[in-house]
């Protein structure tokens, strides 16, 4: 999905709209690594992929339907009844903070169906993943300078999990985000030592069932340039300072 209607100052844009700050932290993140990271792709047990001549049929935008899915998966997840006039207007009003969001003017029996089993699919991933600890919703992802404070999708004790509900691979921007998540959570860390910073991050497609799972240092080493982890959060330090007066 997209993230040019975010603010500039949201990480989700550093990390995927603003040009230079991700290849400068992390010039290893090449078309041949993120091809690698997609090779160790995993499926969840249990979970079928949804149907890819269905969801050609929906009158959904892509955007929509993961919308509607995950405030409906959310639900789940607290273990209550899910309504749909509930979920569906938790849904729009998250995408009407959007400019460009396309709100639909009916929801088909199709998109219905189709919303139940992407929602379905998300829950019991998370389920899976979480193996019976407590699934977070909406973590929150400490600022730094100009950067904002946001929130993740999910996460699971020191685990954090984003969904990208797409037909396609996952991409060099899905990993710069949680890279630069994971950077932001550990320099908070660095000034609050209570606060323990994720391990390791997931990717999580429940349209197609499949996952990514990465450690972070490990995913770090590879993508720094040789710089160790104190390097690169003062680099992003430097770099969110010089960019300052471009994005002014």
């Amino acid at each position: 999905m997209r993230f040019l209607r975010l603010p500039f100052t949201d990480p989700r844009t550093v990390a995927r709209d603003i040009p230079g700050i991700s290849e400068i932290l992390f010039p290893g993140l090449v078309p041949g690594m993120v091809a690698g990271l997609n090779q160790t792709r995993m499926e969840l047990e249990g979970i079928d992929a949804v149907s890819e001549i269905a969801l050609s049929k929906m009158s959904l935008t892509p955007s929509m339907l993961y919308e509607i899915a995950c405030a409906r998966a959310e639900f789940l997840l607290k273990n209550q009844e899910p309504l749909e006039e509930d979920y569906v207007d938790i849904a729009l009003k998250r995408q009407s903070r959007f400019f460009d969001a396309q709100i639909p003017s009916q929801i088909t029996n199709e998109d219905k169906v189709l919303i139940q089993l992407v929602a379905d699919n998300l829950a019991l991933g998370l389920r899976e993943l979480a193996k019976g600890k407590e699934v977070i919703i909406a973590p929150p992802i400490a600022g730094l300078e100009w950067i904002s404070s946001s929130q993740g999708d999910f996460c699971v004790d020191d685990c954090l999990v984003e969904v990208k509900c797409t037909s396609k691979n996952f991409s060099a921007g899905d990993y710069r985000q949680i890279l630069l998540y994971w950077l932001l959570d550990f320099t908070y860390s660095l000034a609050n030592p209570e606060a323990l910073p994720w391990k390791s991050g997931v990717i999580f497609n429940p349209r197609k069932n499949n996952y990514v799972k990465v450690n972070f240092e490990d995913l770090h080493r590879l993508v720094a340039g040789g710089r160790n982890v104190i390097e690169t959060v003062e680099l992003l330090q430097n770099t969110i300072l010089s960019a300052r007066a471009k994005l002014s």
